[in-house]
């Protein structure tokens, strides 16, 4: 198979513009390896000296260029490599039409996984795979295993074959591959015991496998034609909770680490408190729920110091939240506005869209937010959660917030995880 990267623009100033490198050409080869996306280039590019064969039209030349630098190449994206399998919670399966066209790939690339700490099912690696990750020291991996005992595994991922996850899993953590794990908790199915056994399983494995997040499956209103799965209710997120956290304690008097953790939707769902900082140890699954709402509690805890010391944005506030954290969120502007020129208030959105079902931030519409600004006065400034905005800062149904903006002639600006960094 023949690999290139096709240069889609040249940064100016670069080393590559330097070079007389541009758009159009292609890298067919990096210091004699291949060129197959970006991970061979910063894999080579961190090397002291690169040297980057280039085909141009009918010819082809070699470069050199200074490594550990920023060559100001752009490339074509990559091809993702795309999920194989059936999961009966999948939540692209489980989206309606009318959503940016990026959330209907089904992504399960191995190369996402190290580059944005996308979780993957290992299911479609084959050998070339193995040795490239090993090679390039691909690490750490985000994995989602969902259950290690073969059959429920299988009958999550909606596959018939045995995929020797805990073998392929061996296999990369002994060449020093690390990885983190998540759990999706499907009530009836992967919980309980099967929940402990899996838990158990990856703790074998403990200091290669360095987190495991435990998370309740979501759903949609989209479900027509899928297996019927059960939500999470109060008593199932309380059950999990209790085996998560017996497990959680018992590793932390081991190894001073607690290993594996609920996600902050179970501690909302069960009616429990929060646990505190300690519980998270360094957060290591933060960007999968895992300690969001601690840091937020936290950095909302010493208002009256922070926002005491000056404010430099005063006015009408009206915050934007998902039902999930509307009590969190409306006792925060309750407090901020006790300072003098502030008043916050809140408008919590429910999901229409997807269905009431989805309580968080980060899946709100631009339709559904719209709809609830039912009675806004002009001199109010609506902030949105950051979650909710994808890197061209539009919402999942294509509005963007200045689409908001106009049509309510309103002033929308886009909030932060501190939410007192918009004060100060």
């Amino acid at each position: 198979m023949v690999f290139f990267m096709k240069i889609t623009s040249v940064k100016k100033g670069s080393q590559a513009e330097s070079k007389g490198l541009r758009a159009g050409d292609k890298i067919i080869a990096i210091n004699n390896g291949p060129a197959r996306d970006c991970i061979d280039l910063i894999f080579y590019g961190s090397q002291e000296f690169v040297r980057l064969t280039i085909h141009r039209g009918t010819y082809e030349f070699v470069v050199g260029m200074k490594g550990e630098e920023d060559f100001g190449i752009i490339i074509e994206p990559m091809d993702i490599k795309l999920c194989r399998n059936h999961c009966p919670f999948c939540y692209v399966d489980q989206n309606p039409a009318g959503m940016r066209q990026n959330i209907y790939i089904k992504d399960d690339d191995y190369r996402l996984s190290y580059l944005n700490s996308s979780y993957i099912t290992l299911t479609n690696l084959k050998e070339p795979d193995y040795q490239r990750i090993v090679a390039q020291r691909l690490t750490p991996l985000y994995v989602s295993v969902l259950a290690t005992d073969v059959e429920t595994r299988l009958k999550l991922l909606g596959i018939k074959k045995d995929d020797n996850l805990m073998e392929n899993m061996d296999r990369l953590l002994k060449a020093g591959i690390k990885m983190h794990c998540k759990i999706v908790i499907c009530p009836g199915i992967n919980d309980g015991e099967i929940l402990e056994q899996t838990i158990n399983d990856l703790y074998l494995r403990y200091s290669r496998v360095l987190s495991v997040a435990v998370v309740p499956v979501g759903l949609t209103k989209h479900r027509e034609s899928f297996y019927p799965l059960k939500a999470i209710d109060e008593e199932d997120a309380l059950n999990t909770i209790e085996i998560v956290n017996r497990l959680h304690k018992s590793f932390a008097r081991e190894t001073d680490e607690g290993f594996v953790y609920c996600s902050d939707e179970l501690y909302i769902r069960s009616g429990q408190d929060i646990p505190d900082i300690e519980y998270y140890d360094d957060f290591p699954q933060l960007e999968n729920g895992v300690g969001m709402l601690r840091n937020f509690l936290n950095s909302a805890s010493n208002i009256e110091e922070r926002l005491g010391g000056g404010i430099k944005r005063k006015g009408n506030f009206v915050f934007i939240t998902g039902m999930s954290m509307s009590p969190y969120i409306k006792d925060l502007s309750r407090r901020i506005s006790e300072f003098p020129g502030i008043n916050v208030r809140v408008v919590s959105v429910r999901n229409t869209f997807l269905g009431e079902s989805v309580t968080v931030s980060g899946l709100l519409t631009g339709e559904d937010i719209q709809s609830a600004l039912t009675e806004i006065n002009p001199d109010e400034t609506i902030v949105f959660p950051p979650n909710c905005l994808n890197e061209s800062g539009v919402f999942l149904d294509d509005v963007s917030p200045s689409d908001i903006s106009n049509t309510l002639g309103v002033k929308v600006i886009s909030g932060d995880y501190d939410p007192l960094n918009i004060f100060i």
